[in-house]
């Protein structure tokens, strides 16, 4: 499907990005990530802010890696830590950490907290990268996308508005279906979700890869992180842990991950909550739901 022309970036004056969010999104996601940075490099922080969290994560990184520093900060510190740091693990780590570095100190710590799981844990291998897209999408538009990410993807995945992962398209039904089928009517409940925080040594044997290569996996309140592909699990496990029987001390405090990444969003508040008025997060969406 061709981007659309010039016209159409005109048309998302000011009021409409206020008033309509979400579709102000979809027509930026349609844009060249150049023609997406200029406009929200042109527009308030405060109505830049809400289009970028309805944005699906890769193409509000597309867009914000073409932005200079000071803005694509000033940005991330408006849509705060759970949109921001969905953005951030689609950019190269090492622009992740620049513009993580720009931000204030406590909302920063909030950042690096989200960005990181213990090594022993799911969300430390899944692949980030995986592409998941809105249910009002065409297949016609789906495939595009799916061409011009370059991910290897064996089933295509759905989000909300709020990121949560709520279907998967089978990549055979998708190539299968007329160019103007919405994914919502090809998409199937997710038939198995993997928690970001549970042990990683504990997927060895999950029923899920008895028919597939990749477990999307679900950080809290089910939104969605990526994928763990079998192959990742082997490289989690190494040689050297296949004999392995007894637990370890480390693996016994590893059993805490799960409660310890389910209080982070409680400690990311009170972190937040020590921020000047101006620096904090403007929407009150990023609040524990």
């Amino acid at each position: 499907m061709a981007s659309p022309s010039p016209s159409s970036i005109g048309s998302l004056s000011l009021a409409y990005l206020e008033a309509h969010p979400r579709d102000a999104a979809r027509v930026l996601e349609r844009l060249t990530p150049t023609a997406a940075a200029d406009l929200l490099a042109s527009v308030p922080l405060r109505l830049a802010a809400p289009v970028i969290r309805q944005m699906l994560p890769l193409f509000a990184a597309r867009a914000l890696d073409r932005l200079g520093d000071d803005r694509a900060a000033g940005l991330l510190r408006a849509v705060g830590p759970q949109a921001g740091v969905a953005v951030l693990r689609q950019m190269p780590r090492t622009r992740a950490d620049v513009l993580i570095s720009q931000l204030p100190a406590a909302l920063a710590v909030a950042f690096r907290l989200l960005l990181g799981y213990p090594e022993n844990t799911v969300g430390a291998w899944a692949d980030p990268h995986a592409l998941a897209l809105t249910e009002d999408i065409r297949s016609a538009q789906a495939i595009d996308h799916l061409r011009s990410s370059g991910n290897e993807q064996d089933a295509l995945y759905i989000v909300d508005g709020e990121q949560r992962l709520i279907g998967v398209v089978p990549m055979v039904d998708l190539l299968r279906a007329a160019a103007d089928t919405p994914l919502r009517r090809l998409m199937q409940p997710p038939p198995i979700t993997v928690p970001a925080q549970s042990l990683i040594s504990a997927l060895h044997d999950h029923p899920g890869w008895a028919s597939a290569r990749a477990l999307p996996v679900v950080e809290r309140g089910e939104r969605f992180a990526g994928v763990l592909w079998q192959t990742a699990l082997a490289s989690a496990r190494g040689p050297e842990r296949e004999d392995e029987q007894s637990a370890t001390p480390g693996d016994a405090l590893s059993l805490l991950a799960g409660g310890y990444w389910n209080a982070v969003a409680g400690l990311i508040e009170v972190l937040v909550s020590w921020l000047p008025t101006n620096d904090r997060p403007a929407a009150s969406a990023e609040r524990r739901r």
